[in-house]
């Protein structure tokens, strides 16, 4: 065995070591990496929600100065008095259609904005470990007095708690 092969396995245990002792700090890196990552999940569904809400928003004024350009060339065309009345009717209603579609539309953009953040956010949940932590509650009983921690109480003292026989 060469004296380079005799240094690797001398710093192999110390390079053991410094890692053992720095796991707790490697743990708190991980998480804090680990919620960065989210939030910049989140933060890139937030503005691919915006951007799609400001699509509709453009689309609803589009149309609507598509709407209001061509009442207006009818009206410099020339009209009966009785027939500003129906253009005047026809442009309300189509501007509460328009109004009723873009909020629909809108929310609609806004609800899908939502879910989207909401799936970047389970990301953080370990559904394996949350599963161990409801299936250890029922063993509580085990452990004397425990429980009463986690029994609802009742003007002030704790609820009866039926025992398991």
């Amino acid at each position: 065995m060469n004296v380079k092969n005799l240094k690797n396995l001398k710093a192999a245990p110390a390079n053991d070591a410094l890692a053992n002792a720095a796991a707790p700090w490697n743990f708190f890196a991980d998480f804090s990496r680990q919620q960065m990552s989210v939030a910049a999940d989140a933060s890139c569904a937030l503005f691919r929600g915006f951007e799609a809400m400001r699509k509709v928003q453009q689309q609803a004024a589009h149309t609507a100065a598509q709407r209001h350009e061509a009442v207006a060339q009818r009206l410099h065309a020339g009209c009966a008095p009785a027939d500003l009345m129906a253009i005047q009717s026809e442009l309300i209603a189509g501007d509460f259609k328009g109004a009723t579609q873009y909020w629909q539309e809108l929310a609609g953009a806004a609800m899908e904005m939502q879910t989207e953040i909401m799936g970047c956010t389970s990301h953080l949940v370990d559904s394996e470990a949350a599963i161990e932590a409801v299936s250890a509650m029922g063993h509580l009983d085990a452990l004397p007095g425990v429980s009463d921690f986690f029994v609802k109480k009742m003007n002030g003292t704790a609820a009866p708690r039926p025992r398991a026989g």
